[in-house]
């Protein structure tokens, strides 16, 4: 298939034309809004220059536009066959020579200054692209840490509410004890802290000769 250049153009002038991909009976707000020109991407040539509406527009830039698998045109209502109900491509009608050849340019010619623009056009579109979609990636990348931070956020907080009311169960516990029965809570206390104080000795102890066995043997 030949590779075409397409660009997306404001009209020239205000056009009462209608939409060339569409007809009043599939969408009846069928006003041509922009034009579609193609052009060749070997010789620069002009293929093509569409009208389309704002709907056809949307599905062009979603590449649900037919097109030509011979030439690459995109097809129009005027490429329709009724007799067939297929469509039939002005190459097809008109028995076009699709071969190109790339010819150098002599030193007084240039390139057509409406193709120069276009060319430029479509780079600039090629970027902005480029940056929206560079955008939705960031975009995408702030939701999810910050469905992170409200996870993380909101874990922090149910574990600092339980903590409280652990406190509080607690404090309620210690005020209704005795003197006497404070002063056994808290030696219970001191015997698990003592106990827990011998259980990491002995487990660094373990530790250091698992590290250096040599110091078991001298011993």
């Amino acid at each position: 298939m030949r590779e075409l250049e397409y660009t997306v153009l404001e009209l020239e002038k205000e056009n009462k034309k209608t939409c060339d991909f569409c007809s009043k009976f599939e969408n009846k707000n069928n006003k041509s809004i922009h034009q579609i020109r193609a052009r060749s991407k070997v010789t620069g040539e002009w293929i093509s220059d569409d009208m389309v509406c704002e709907r056809c527009e949307e599905k062009y830039w979603n590449d649900e536009l037919l097109k030509c698998n011979r030439c690459g045109r995109l097809q129009t209502k005027l490429d329709f066959d009724i007799t067939t109900g297929k469509n039939v491509c002005y190459c097809i009608r008109n028995n076009e020579d699709l071969e190109e050849k790339e010819l150098p340019l002599l030193p007084d010619e240039e390139v057509s200054q409406s193709a120069f623009y276009e060319r430029q056009i479509n780079s600039l579109q090629e970027q902005l692209n480029e940056t929206e979609e560079a955008l939705e990636i960031e975009r995408e990348e702030v939701v999810k840490f910050q469905e992170k931070s409200e996870e993380w956020s909101k874990r922090q907080k149910q574990e600092l509410l339980d903590r409280i009311k652990q406190l509080e169960a607690e404090n309620e516990k210690l005020k209704g004890l005795t003197n006497q029965e404070l002063i056994k809570e808290i030696n219970k206390l001191k015997v698990q802290l003592a106990q827990l104080q011998q259980q990491n000795g002995q487990l660094v102890a373990q530790i250091e000769v698992k590290k250096w066995p040599w110091l078991e043997i001298r011993k």
